[in-house]
C-alpha cells in the first residue's frame, strides 16, 4: 500500500490530509451509539405499532450488523480506487440516512436508515484507516492512537448533545449527524490515490494471504475485545444494581471514568507501540484488560473497586482498537491492506451482535459477576500465551 505516483509524502503527511483522516473517526460514536439515548423516545412513540419493541432493539443494533458488512466490502473497494472515492460518497450517505429519521414516521423506514448509517460508518471507518496506513510506521501507530482519541472524545461529548437536542424532540436529536458535512470539505482535500493497492509496503509480508494463522488470531482477539466494549457500559449499572448499588449517579461513576481512561490510554498507543512492539502491546493489554474485568467481577458491591476494575478494561480498550488496526496492517499482504483493515474493525464491532448472547448463557450458567469474570479468563490467557509464544519464538531464531 503506497501513495501513488502522483501523492508525495508531504502532501499525505499534511496537516490537511491529518484532520481529514483522523475526523473519520468521529462517526463510530456519532453513528452507532448516539441513538441509544432516544431509544426510549422512540418506543413511546410507536408504542402501538406490532413488535415494536422488537423494532426499538434493532434500531440499536442493524446498524452495528451492517458495519461489519460494509467494513470488509469498503476494504476491498478502497484498495481499487482510494481512500478519497470512498470516503466522500460515504460521508454523503451518512448525512443523508442520519437526517432522514428527522422526517419518517414509521419503524420500518427508520430501521432502513439505520441500516444505511452501518454501511457508510464502516466505509468511513476503514477508509480513515486505510489512509493512516500509509504513514511511515512509527508515525502511523500514533495516528491509529489518535484516531481512538478522536472517537473517544467524541463519545463523551456526544451524549449530552444528543439528550440537550432530545430535549426537544427525539427527532431533533438527529441533527448531529451533519458533522458529516463538516468533515466533507477536508475529505475533498486527500490525495485521490491515497490508499490504493500496490506491491510494495515497508513493514507488510508480501504473499501472505489474507486469512492466515496470525491473522486469524487476531481476528480472534478483536472479537472478544468487541464483545468486551459492551461490558462497561451495559453490564456494569445491572451488576451493581444486583450488589444493592443503584443510585444512577453512583451507577454512572464507573462508566464515565472508564471513557475518560480510554480516551487517555488511546493517546500511549504510539508509545507502547514503540517500546514494545506488536507482540509486547497484545500480551500487555490482554492481561491488563483481563485483569481490569477480574477486579470488577470480584468486587461485589464495593464501588471504588468495581470502578477500579471498569477503568482498567476500559482504559484498556482504548489501546486495544487501534492496536487491531497496526496488527492487520503487519500481518497482511501489502496488497491486502485496505481488506484486512475492513475485516479485522468488522469482525471487532460485528461481534458485539453476539454479545448478549453470550454474555446471557455466561450469566445463566454462573452469575452476573461470571460474566466479567469469563473474559477476563480469556484475556489472561491470551496475554499468557503470547508471551510464551514469544518468548519461544525468541529462543529458536539462532537456531534457524
Amino acid at each position: 500500500m503506497i501513495h501513488g505516483d502522483d501523492v508525495s509524502s508531504e502532501a499525505v503527511s499534511g496537516w490537511r490530509a491529518k484532520a481529514a483522516l483522523l475526523a473519520s473517526g468521529l462517526f463510530i460514536s456519532i453513528g452507532l451509539f448516539g441513538i441509544g439515548v432516544v431509544l426510549p423516545q422512540i418506543g413511546k412513540e410507536f408504542a402501538t405499532t406490532p413488535n415494536a419493541e422488537l423494532f426499538v432493539q434493532l434500531l440499536g443494533a442493524v446498524a452495528s450488523f451492517a458495519f461489519a458488512i460494509g467494513s470488509p466490502i469498503a476494504g476491498a473497494i478502497i484498495g481499487r480506487i482510494g481512500c478519497r472515492n470512498v470516503l466522500i460518497p460515504s460521508l454523503i450517505l451518512f448525512v443523508i440516512a442520519g437526517l432522514l429519521p428527522m422526517a419518517l414516521h414509521d419503524l420500518w423506514s427508520l430501521l432502513v436508515t439505520r441500516f444505511f448509517i452501518g454501511l457508510s460508518i464502516g466505509s468511513i471507518f476503514t477508509a480513515g484507516l486505510t489512509g493512516i496506513s500509509t504513514f511511515p510506521e512509527q508515525q502511523r501507530a500514533k495516528m491509529f492512537g489518535w484516531y481512538s482519541v478522536v472517537g473517544g472524545a467524541a463519545a463523551i461529548l456526544l451524549f449530552p448533545l444528543v439528550a440537550q437536542l432530545a430535549s426537544y424532540g427525539w427527532r431533533l436529536s438527529f441533527l448531529v449527524n451533519v458533522v458529516g458535512l463538516l468533515v466533507l470539505p477536508l475529505a475533498l482535500l486527500l490525495p485521490r490515490r491515497i490508499g490504493i493497492a500496490t506491491t510494495t509496503h515497508a513493514h507488510a509480508r508480501p504473499g501472505v494471504p489474507l486469512l492466515n494463522g496470525a491473522m486469524l488470531r487476531l481476528l480472534g482477539i478483536g472479537a472478544l475485545t468487541g464483545m468486551g466494549m459492551f461490558l462497561g457500559p451495559m453490564y456494569s449499572p445491572l451488576y451493581l444494581a444486583s450488589e444493592g448499588v443503584t443510585d444512577p449517579r453512583l451507577l454512572a461513576i464507573p462508566i464515565t471514568l472508564g471513557s475518560v481512561a480510554a480516551v487517555f490510554a488511546s493517546s500511549l498507543y504510539g508509545f507502547a507501540h514503540r517500546r514494545l512492539g506488536l507482540d509486547g502491546v497484545t500480551a500487555l493489554t490482554m492481561l491488563t484488560w483481563g485483569g481490569g474485568l477480574l477486579i470488577a467481577g470480584l468486587a461485589g458491591g464495593m464501588l471504588p473497586l468495581f470502578t477500579l476494575g471498569v477503568v482498567l478494561s476500559s482504559g484498556t480498550i482504548g489501546m486495544i482498537a487501534p492496536h487491531v488496526s497496526a496488527s492487520a496492517i503487519h500481518r497482511s499482504d501489502p496488497a491486502n491492506t485496505a481488506r484486512a483493515l475492513g475485516l479485522a474493525n468488522g469482525v471487532m464491532f460485528g461481534a458485539q451482535l453476539l454479545f448478549p448472547f453470550i454474555a446471557g448463557w455466561i450469566r445463566g450458567q454462573t452469575s452476573l459477576s461470571g460474566v466479567f469474570i469469563a473474559f477476563a479468563l480469556a484475556g489472561i490467557t491470551i496475554g499468557i500465551a503470547t508471551i510464551v509464544t514469544t518468548m519461544a519464538s525468541r529462543k529458536a531464531a539462532p537456531q534457524t
